[in-house]
């Protein structure tokens, strides 16, 4: 009895530094390979890449949009957080698990994780839409990438979405 008591917590212990170890990498996060520019299979980037610098947050990222235009869509929610998936903000709903993300990157942060879509209008000058991720992205200026994806289950809903808070951030930008 006393071996199988010392299985069990073997197994357990296992487990949990299993999780612990993929917790702490990209599998089954939808993304690309850090430094890998979307539809490219197989590069692998340097480990100082720009996908490393989504990791630190970048100043008044959270005041892109206002606490009440990502309530209008997602309603109440945690006032936003550093998004380590895309850079920039992320604003998830205390319910419904519904969220919003509002980034700016460099180009080369944009080419690692953005995943690129088809020319939209009703938006942002510029802007490509990928309707199976929720994701809209525009030239922003100095360079720079402006994207926003929304995590909300119903397509038509996601889409309009990401072109009216697309539209808001770039003019702010």
């Amino acid at each position: 009895m006393e071996i199988l008591r010392r299985l069990a917590r073997a197994a357990v212990v296992g487990g949990t530094l299993a999780m612990l170890v993929a917790c702490g990498s990209d599998a089954g996060s939808g993304l690309s390979t850090p430094g890998e520019t979307p539809g490219a299979a197989g590069s692998v980037a340097a480990p100082d890449d720009a996908a490393g610098s989504l990791t630190e947050p970048k100043g008044e990222e959270c005041e892109r949009l206002t606490t009440d235009e990502v309530a209008g869509v997602i309603g109440a929610h945690d006032g936003g957080q550093h998004d380590y998936q895309l850079g920039g903000c992320v604003w998830t709903a205390t319910s419904g698990g519904e969220a919003i993300h509002a980034s700016v990157l460099s180009k080369d942060e944009y080419e690692a994780v953005a995943e690129i879509g088809e020319p939209v209008s009703g938006s942002a000058d510029g802007a490509v839409y990928d309707d199976i991720h929720g994701e809209l992205w525009f030239p922003c200026g100095n360079g720079d990438f402006c994207g926003v994806k929304a995590n909300i289950g119903e397509s038509d809903r996601r889409k309009e979405v990401a072109l009216r808070m697309g539209t808001i951030l770039q003019g702010r930008m």
